[in-house]
């Protein structure tokens, strides 16, 4: 009779095999990760069509057999590297995406930060694609008059009073960009007394030095008969930086906006990222310690986070509720965020390979009336790990100081990190059937703010006025429509990764940089695609509600790719249940003047397809949380932890599952999966019983059988080490295990890696 059932059993998992692997949960590289990936072969960057601002360029030799590129272990030292070319295509380095991204460069006028009461003056400071607050400067003390060699030195980051010196170089770019020597025409130090660019010209330095670029290195030389001829290539030929005429991120061409750079907040002031609050004892204090052991991105606390998981699942069950997703989303969303650090140096108060985010952890907290609310809770600062090319936005947000109009305010170019906690509700309070089902009254939306009758309340305004969902990243996700009701595509006020800062500048998603350009270098690329069967998972949504990466046309195979989306963005297919997609439409743009047809590359739409009605603290993001009466026990703060000392304790917070007993006999996801070299299975009885947890390799034959004669009703947990009955250790791949009663059998799947 088992074998009948085992038999049934694995025929059915047998006939969903492609659904079951569809089903691996998996997030996007990180931009550390993608920097170590091959870099795919393109032909060989033509020179700029002119020597301008803004320029996105790679410095070469008349060969292209050399470049000029930071180091790689060290991102100061400026070096020439090595490029080879075969049948057209070019190979910079050993052929990474960290070789490109080392040898690109901004060339910036000057005076581009000041061009709202100055002139572009066609002198250049050249600044390191990874390092946009950093500028090449001569390799030598203030007041110097020549140098032999450069570097990268600081040039307006937070961090610049601690630098010992504070200088940079100022280049002219004499001839074509196909043959141009570069002049280190002057130098200029750092005065802080200097209204808004606070350097002046050291009259000391000698305009006489230009590069010279050779296998050895990249030096100064005096005369210019020894400097090299280098090509100014254009670096968007290599990867999509830099705005296209008529792009989909700006379809009305808005020119570059001039006006001024916009100050520093003031609340709060920007502050070092050592001191972060998420890294202080103001977090550490705030959070009650029986979360401690899921703080952290120890393999400890992994587990930690999976065994709350399961008592969140169990506590749910005993009042028929339920995760919104398995476990194992939360989970693969968890270490996607913890592994992301800043690969560049893009934000003011940035820290090159430090973390974005510091902690996952989840809570499970029930309101006065006895209901939980479990969540996951993001420390997060609210930064990208790469480059985001905020200088190339054409009509960044103004900063709302002056009257007058757009034209008379600052405008927001800078960034910098944030402190934010932000909560992803994990219980499933349902789908709505219309959008005004969702009650946004109690916290304002674009339609309400907008005074846009009820009547006319839709998918693109019924949406908060800020945040409603978090990336993969770490950086929080905005409607893709504006404060206008217009999408911020239109306004030509994103960067081609889809992102922006605003007047406190934090950045945050309003649409799709990888749908836009497809450089592999966004928050989701093509390459996360490869050996999958679905879009990765970039992100959850404040109703709880996933984000994926949007159908690719190349993957016409993946789970759901037939499936449409609704007008929210989303949809359920198999075993899937419902949840989002990031995706393009083609629509149309009224500008003033004229209509513009253009694709909009939406990364979420804007509207909840999920019930908030009963999600505590909706748009609650700040770390106040934890002070805050109404909310703190949602964040874990500290004396919120009530001990499930009964089976109904109403306000449990976190009751420990060992003491609980299932209503009906459950197998748990086991933890890790994939897993290399053991794992956890945990599984629950609803009364006294033998039972066994019984593994099995792909083709049915048992490998290891874990056998009780007489289990108290609870919960129990066994670990397997990867051994087969008589110890051996098995082979890399997919098994199945079994939770046996007499009546019942419960199978689930597994992936061991070696």
């Amino acid at each position: 009779m088992f074998l009948r059932k085992l038999s049934s059993s694995l025929v059915a998992l047998f006939l969903s095999f492609s659904s079951l692997f569809s089903q691996d949960f998996y997030g996007p590289k990180t931009f550390i990760d993608i920097l170590k990936s091959n870099f795919p072969l393109k032909n060989k960057p033509e020179p700029i069509s002119s020597i301008q601002n803004l320029e996105h360029v790679i410095f070469f030799d008349q060969s292209m057999s050399n470049y000029i590129s930071i180091g790689d272990n060290n991102s100061l030292k400026i070096e020439s590297a090595q490029a080879t070319i075969a049948n057209g295509s070019i190979k910079l380095g050993s052929g990474t995406y960290s070789d490109v991204m080392r040898g690109i460069f901004q060339i910036l006028d000057r005076n581009t930060s000041v061009l709202s009461t100055e002139q572009l003056t066609g002198e250049y400071v050249i600044h390191p694609e990874l390092m946009s607050y950093y500028a090449i400067d001569a390799d030598a003390a203030t007041g110097a008059s020549s140098a032999s060699t450069i570097l990268v030195r600081d040039k307006s980051s937070y961090y610049l009073s601690s630098k010992n010196t504070k200088s940079h170089l100022v280049f002219k770019f004499s001839g074509t960009s196909a043959a141009v020597k570069i002049q280190a025409m002057s130098r200029y130090d750092y005065n802080s007394t200097v209204e808004n660019y606070p350097y002046e010209k050291n009259a000391s330095w000698s305009s006489s030095q230009y590069l010279k670029m050779d296998t050895n290195g990249v030096t100064l030389v005096s005369n210019s008969s020894e400097a090299t001829s280098f090509i100014m290539a254009d670096a968007n030929d290599l990867i999509q930086i830099s705005f296209t005429d008529k792009s989909d991120f700006n379809p009305h061409s808005t020119s570059w906006q001039t006006n001024s750079f916009a100050d520093w907040p003031a609340k709060p002031a920007p502050w070092a990222y050592l001191d972060s609050q998420l890294k202080s004892s103001t977090f550490y204090d705030a959070v009650d310690e029986y979360y401690d052991a899921q703080l952290g991105d120890s393999e400890s606390s992994h587990i930690a986070a999976d065994s709350a998981l399961q008592k969140i699942i169990s506590t749910l069950s005993r009042k028929n509720e339920s995760l919104r997703y398995s476990k194992n989303a939360y989970l693969t969303f968890r270490k996607s965020l913890l592994s992301n650090r800043f690969g560049a140096v893009d934000m003011y108060n940035s820290v090159m390979g430090e973390k974005t985010v510091e902690n996952v952890y989840f809570t499970n907290a029930a309101d006065d009336n006895g209901s939980f609310h479990p969540f996951m809770v993001i420390a997060t600062h609210n930064a990208h790990s790469g480059p985001q090319h905020l200088i190339n936005v054409p009509r960044p947000p103004g900063d709302g100081q002056s009257a007058g109009g757009y034209e008379n305010q600052k405008i927001t170019r800078n960034a910098v990190i944030e402190a934010k906690l932000v909560k992803i509700p994990l219980k499933d309070y349902g789908l709505i059937n219309k959008v005004t089902d969702n009650d946004l009254s109690p916290y304002g939306s674009l339609a309400i703010d907008a005074n846009v009758p009820e009547a006319e309340w839709n998918v693109d305004n019924h949406t908060s006025l800020a945040s409603l969902g978090i990336a993969a990243d770490g950086v929080v996700i905005y409607p893709v429509t504006n404060n206008t009701l217009v999408y911020s595509i239109t306004a030509g006020e994103v960067t081609t990764t889809g992102s922006h800062v605003g007047r406190g500048m934090g950045f945050h998603y309003h649409a799709d940089g990888h749908s836009l350009t497809g450089n592999g270098i966004n928050l989701y690329n093509l390459d996360d695609y490869n050996g999958s069967s679905h879009p990765p998972l970039i992100g959850f949504i404040f109703d709880g509600v996933a984000l994926y990466g949007k159908h690719e046309s190349g993957y016409s195979n993946h789970e759901g790719y037939s499936n449409n989306l609704d007008e929210y963005g989303g949809h359920s297919h198999g075993d899937y249940s419902y949840h989002y997609h990031a995706f393009q439409k083609d629509t149309t743009s009224k500008g003033k003047n004229s209509s513009v047809d253009y694709t909009a590359h939406i990364l979420f739409r804007a509207a909840f397809k999920g019930d908030i009605n009963q999600v505590p603290g909706l748009f609650d993001l700040n770390s106040s949380q934890f002070k805050n009466n109404d909310l703190k026990r949602y964040v874990g703060a500290k004396g919120t932890v009530v001990e499930d000392t009964s089976s109904s304790g109403p306000l449990s917070i976190a009751g420990q599952i060992f003491n609980l007993v299932p209503h009906e006999h459950t197998l748990q996801d086991n933890y890790p999966n994939p897993f290399n070299p053991s794992t956890s299975i945990t599984f629950g009885l609803s009364e006294n019983t033998p039972s066994k947890i019984v593994i099995y390799n792909l083709i049915g034959q048992k490998v290891k059988s874990f056998n009780f004669q007489n289990l108290n009703a609870g919960y129990h947990t066994v670990s397997w080490n990867a051994t087969n009955i008589t110890g051996d250790p098995v082979s890399a791949g997919v098994y199945f295990y079994q939770l046996q009663t007499k009546s019942q059998i419960k199978t689930k799947k597994m992936i061991l890696l070696k």
